[in-house]
């Protein structure tokens, strides 16, 4: 007939008991995993950047600009670049040498291809090329920020 099965009522409460503080357990370290990851999210590091304002700035205005590029094919940018400065000693110093400011600028986007500047890196490239040599045409300060108001590529 039909055989009783006897189960030991220590050994059940020891097994309830190892399923509950496993269930603790992991979520205990899921929760410490993911509070990790949160810090590190937009909303996270937002707290921790600091906002801080834009100084004195001088529009170099527009410039279209055929670049590097194979004699079969013309590739064209046009833009608009805006210069931050720390003070407006610099910003006058720019107003003076706007010849050169504006030579600079020509002759370090023509030698630039469509594909350098069609990736985010060859931007910042070009950007950062741009303002070593703003800083080096100022005396009274520095150009801290290079701007593209407007930027299109044909």
């Amino acid at each position: 007939m039909a055989r009783k099965v006897e189960v030991d009522l220590k050994l059940l409460i020891v097994a309830v008991a190892f399923v509950i503080l496993a269930t603790v357990g992991s979520a205990f370290t899921t929760y410490l995993i993911f509070r990790g990851n949160a810090a590190q999210t937009p909303q996270g590091a937002e707290a921790s950047v600091e906002r801080r304002e834009l100084g004195p700035t001088y529009e170099l205005g527009e410039f279209t600009l055929n670049l590097l590029s194979s004699p079969n094919q013309r590739r064209f940018i046009r833009t608009q670049i805006v210069l931050e400065a720390s003070n407006k000693k610099v910003v006058g110093e720019l107003e003076k040498r706007m010849p050169q400011v504006r030579d600079e600028v020509i002759t370090i986007v023509r030698a630039r291809t469509a594909e350098d500047l069609s990736t985010q890196a060859g931007m910042e490239s070009l950007r950062l090329d741009i303002l070593k040599a703003m800083n080096t045409l100022v005396s009274k300060g520095e150009v801290t920020d290079v701007f593209f108001i407007d930027l299109i590529i044909q």
